[in-house]
């Protein structure tokens, strides 16, 4: 069984795609998290995004796992663990620039499909699964949310790891990030032909997960 569940930050897509290949008994494939290592990659070499040669120098030797894919993935940059690092702000501050990059989506999306088919099935979360990554996925979601709340819930996590930023600081980043995933000219975030789109705005984690299960439980 595949699994797309797409939408913007802060929508609730993670929680939702952890918890539902839990439940599933699939693995869990964090299709940001590997964005975010090659962003932090990038970042502690100071590369520029624009140099392309040496971007693809990059990518060429750079190594990214996913560890432990049941439910949560624990993502080794070249052997280090950097899954809590891969969540600081620089990298926040680059990883929609990095991602926008035909190259360096080329080699993500070809690397997340051969995980899933690897693992012969797999719940994959981010802004182009069932657009681009899993085309033909057996159940298509698109979560959605509105900005006031998709920044709510950014700056109380945020705060709850002990990194108070100010609100208007959050805002920001969520419409930039907004603005470079739905204008960029490789795989947009948009809803994937077919997919079931929810607002998440109003509802609970366990509300969102009742719909989800709910419909695949109708439809599968």
């Amino acid at each position: 069984m595949y699994i797309a569940i797409d939408g913007p930050a802060g929508a609730g897509k993670s929680t939702i795609a952890k918890m539902l290949a839990l439940n599933l008994g699939v693995n869990y494939l964090d299709t940001g998290a590997m964005y975010r290592a090659i962003t932090l990659k990038i970042v502690r070499e100071n590369i520029s995004i624009s140099d392309e040669k040496s971007l693809q120098d990059l990518l060429n030797n750079a190594s990214i796992e996913l560890v432990e894919p049941l439910g949560a993935n624990q993502v080794l940059l070249d052997g280090e663990d950097v899954t809590e690092e891969i969540r600081d702000a620089e990298v926040n501050r680059w990883v929609s620039q990095v991602s926008r990059i035909k190259l360096i989506r080329e080699a993500m999306v070809k690397k997340q499909r051969e995980l899933a088919m690897k693992w012969g099935g797999a719940v994959m979360d981010g802004r182009d699964i069932g657009t681009c990554v899993l085309t033909d996925a057996t159940f298509k979601f698109y979560l959605d949310a509105s900005t006031e709340e998709r920044t709510r819930r950014r700056w109380q996590e945020l705060k709850d790891k002990g990194k108070e930023l100010p609100w208007e600081e959050v805002y920001k980043t969520i419409v930039d990030r907004d603005n470079i995933d739905q204008n960029r000219s490789v795989s947009p975030l948009e809803v994937a032909p077919g997919a079931v789109v929810i607002d998440t705005t109003h509802l609970s984690i366990e509300e969102v997960m009742q719909k989800v299960t709910g419909y695949i439980k109708e439809n599968g």
